[in-house]
């Protein structure tokens, strides 16, 4: 009979590659180290023979296995024991008879080619015979020990095997040689935790050590992939009659098989099993018996989930680009991604997603996904963050592995001292293993920015075009979410309770911090919801929804102060009355359109335009203080900026400052102060960030619009470069609220009302006076209005001073005639 040639499966192909290299030492692990394999011959082999053959092809000429049970064995004719090497090694055994020659070996006859041959030895003749092939070079010898783990128990009371094993751990044997150890354990972390508890063969840390830095790990036998599974299908088709019942469908099932991650022989006694009971073999049966996974139901299913995907369109389509790939080249293409965004915005769902997408497509082998998070990956002492970041790794390898909140692997105060070790064995294994594993880091999108920023070598393994922002939900997107969790409850909606439900979640959404928890948040409605329904009905099951169902802290409308109660505080300011009358125009227009109920009515962004001193920052606070009265913010408060505040001194700073100071003002008023030194052509030109923040702006007045309220202020001039400066900038801002110059009695009062918040008074001598002098004043350059009046003012309090130094009976609270400098044009 014909001898069938060797071929080398595919799952050993990383090991045969290595083992061609010349390397000493290898290592084999995980379930396909005991696992069966169907070669391209359609031969099911196991693992010995596999090996066998692998080693055979790469050029070996010996290759003996050792294990506890059956001491040495060999598989071919080429690698039996010499007579002379045998002889010596059991001279003493009873196998061997005294003559007039001599002792003499008794031989069995020749055993067929690739027949399994077993010792009959002593150990201590097996550990000689093994000492003695290792250190020659006179053929090229590989040594296989099968389960490392009970031959480390057993070298308890074999120090000689123990001392050669660690020869050959450190390289020390013959030319060309190779030991390959076999293990139980199904990861490599779990193989290095052994080997730090190993008394016997320390060594091992230095092997695990290079098999991690070895490009793929070699020695990690993987579960059957597509092709492997598709021989066995088709071999169990003719050796045992498994029926097909749809051969088309034949490359979906595979491949749902081969992302299940099971060992070619739990798979073929599965198979076999169908064979006996006469079932056949289809897609339907194996998500029946829970085999594969249920949700990959038909051709194209994650194409069509994909497709479903609402709210999220700009993420939509960079997956969906995914199926165009370009052809590969010699380096495998990172494919990590970065996800940002706020809690129950589907960054989990997306990121199953995509490992179902990259199986689609043929770029993982299994494209499952693997939460973790820092507890998962970071330790409590030294050296065991690094095994534990490594066994979620592997755990991950041919799939996605997707760190939320990955920010807090950073290590800072109080967060230990071991996350930077994380991040080290992630950006090796990250590059290292790229061509199997897609690494998605996620979280709030700052954070994660600030993260990425701290580390170029983390930036660079996430290419720019993979960062993938997922917003906010939009109200009716919501809204349309709530409802699905109620009608998942069967109960009954209504109209009146649907429109209810969508001015609730108009408010909610308005009033949304940075952590909104999006999806999360609809659920925590509507389990509130059903609640409340609950206990309204209590027997009446049938009862449907209505709108006081809905919890009262989102359903309570806030009801206004009458206009003259709330301009009140407003219209006792001195002058303005332009711009008095353009807040009660405001004030009135949001008022009209609350008495509609049509939606949430946002607070306005508002430009104060105008000249200093006239009051902008004053009338800024009102305006906050009457948004909150009209149920528009929560606070009101007043948050002020100017470019210093915003404008950060390096790149990368500059938006997150300008977030962090809204964040500040939410449910109150930013206002912006000389808004125009923001724009190019302002303060420190060709080396300022002004531009990021004013983009930065721009977006967060649409994005968070109803959440808090901009003021801008400034010069006119200066403010129409300022509107300038980004294309959408001026649409933001609903109202322009025009501040002009005071009159000269206007300032007259001004004055008096400062000198009388301080306990002074003026003479009728001392106002026309500063009359006067304020007249020469507001036309000379510079006059600031309000401002100019405080340091006439101050310069009132001095001469005051001076004079009642002179004269110890004047008033010291009473201002004169000679206390307000003269006027000079």
């Amino acid at each position: 009979m014909k001898e069938r040639s060797l071929a080398v499966p595919e799952r050993l192909r990383p090991l045969y590659e290595a083992a061609g290299e010349g390397v000493p030492m290898l290592l084999l692990y995980r379930e396909g180290a005991r696992d069966a394999f169907v070669t391209e011959d359609y031969h099911r082999v196991d693992l010995s023979q596999a090996l066998h053959d692998m080693l055979h092809a790469t050029g070996f000429q010996r290759i003996v296995f050792f294990s506890i049970e059956n001491m040495l064995t060999v598989r071919d004719a080429g690698s039996r024991l010499g007579h002379g090497e045998e002889a010596q090694a059991v001279r003493r055994r009873r196998h061997a008879v005294a003559g007039p020659l001599g002792t003499t070996l008794l031989r069995e006859p020749p055993r067929p080619e690739r027949a399994e041959v077993r010792s009959v030895m002593t150990d201590v003749s097996a550990i000689r015979l093994m000492r003695s092939l290792m250190n020659k070079g006179d053929a090229r010898t590989a040594m296989i020990l099968e389960r490392i783990e009970v031959i480390d128990a057993w070298l308890d009371g074999h120090r000689d095997l123990a001392t050669a094993l660690e020869s050959w751990l450190d390289g020390r044997m013959g030319a060309g040689n190779l030991c390959l150890l076999l293990f139980d354990n199904e990861e490599l972390s779990q193989i290095e935790r052994y080997a730090q508890d190993s008394r016997n063969l320390p060594g091992l840390r230095a092997a695990v050590r290079a098999e991690r830095r070895r490009r793929g790990t070699p020695g990690r036998i993987e579960p059957p992939q597509e092709a492997e599974l598709t021989r066995l299908v088709h071999r169990l088709h003719v050796k045992q009659g498994l029926a097909i019942a749809d051969w088309a469908a034949l490359p979906l099932i595979v491949r749902q098989m081969a992302a299940a991650g099971r060992t070619l022989r739990d798979w073929e006694g599965r198979l076999r099993g169908l064979c006996d009971r006469g079932q056949p073999f289809e897609a339907e049966t194996l998500r029946e018996r829970k085999w594969v996974d249920g949700s990959m139901s038909a051709q194209g299913d994650v194409w069509a989930r994909l497709a479903d995907l609402k709210g999220l369109e700009p993420v939509r389509r960079h997956l969906e680009n995914l199926r165009w790939q370009p052809p590969e080249g010699s380096e495998p293409v990172a494919r990590h991604m970065v996800f940002t965004g706020n809690p129950g915005t589907g960054k989990t769902t997306v990121a199953r997603l995509v490992g179902e997408i990259f199986l689609e497509l043929g770029l993982l082998r299994r494209g499952h996904l693997v939460e973790a998070s820092r507890a998962d990956l970071v330790g409590q002492y030294v050296g065991e963050t690094a095994i534990k970041t490594e066994a979620v790794i592997d755990r991950a390898l041919d799939g996605v592995l997707f760190i939320d909140e990955a920010y807090t692997l950073k290590d800072g105060e109080g967060a230990g001292g071991f996350g930077q070790e994380a991040i080290d064995v992630l950006l090796a294994r990250m590059e290292n293993d790229r061509q199997r594993l897609v690494v998605i880091v996620a979280g709030y999108g700052d954070p994660i920015r600030e993260f990425l920023a701290s580390n170029p070598g983390l930036e660079s393994r996430f290419p720019k075009a993979n960062c993938l922002d997922f917003p906010d939900y939009e109200p009716p997107m919501l809204a349309s979410i709530c409802r699905t969790f109620l009608d998942d409850r069967k109960l009954v909606r209504t109209d009146a309770f649907d429109a209810a439900l969508d001015k609730v979640v108009d408010r909610l959404y308005r009033q949304r911090t940075e952590r909104f928890g999006n999806a999360r948040a609809m659920r925590e409605l509507a389990d509130e919801t059903a609640q409340r329904w609950a206990l309204r009905v209590r027997d009446d099951r049938r009862s449907p929804l209505d709108p006081r169902d809905l919890p009262e802290r989102w359903t309570a409308d806030p009801v206004p102060p009458p206009v003259a109660e709330l301009l009140g505080p407003l219209d006792s300011l001195i002058g303005m009355r332009t711009l008095k009358e353009s807040v009660r125009r405001t004030v009135l227009r949001i008022q009209h359109n609350q008495r509609r109920g049509r939606g949430e009515v946002p607070a306005p962004h508002l430009l104060f335009v105008g000249p200093p001193g006239t009051g902008k920052t004053t009338v800024a606070r009102q305006i906050g203080r009457i948004f909150r009265e009209l149920g528009l913010l929560s606070r009101g408060h007043v948050i002020e900026v100017d470019r210093a505040d915003l404008v950060a001194g390096f790149v990368g700073q500059t938006a997150p400052q300008v977030r962090k100071r809204i964040e500040e003002a939410r449910d109150g008023v930013l206002f912006i102060d000389e808004a125009y030194s923001l724009s190019p052509g302002g303060e420190a030109v060709g080396h300022d960030f002004g531009r990021e923040a004013i983009d930065t702006l721009t977006r967060e007045m649409e994005n968070r619009r109803g959440q808090f309220s901009v003021i801008a202020a400034g010069y006119p001039a200066e403010m129409a470069r300022f509107l300038a400066a980004n294309s959408g900038l001026a649409s933001r801002f609903g109202e322009r609220i025009e501040f002009s110059g005071y009159e000269v009695a206007e300032l007259v009062e001004i004055l008096a009302s400062m000198a009388a918040a301080e306990g002074y008074t003026l003479s009728p001598q001392a106002r026309t006076k500063s009359s006067a002098w304020l007249e020469v004043a507001r036309h000379a350059p510079g006059f600031g209005n309000a401002r100019t009046v405080r340091g006439l003012l101050e310069e009132m309090v001095a001469r005051l001073a001076a004079r009642c130094a002179e004269e110890p009976g004047a008033d010291p609270n009473a201002f004169h005639g000679e206390d307000v400098p003269d006027a000079h044009r």
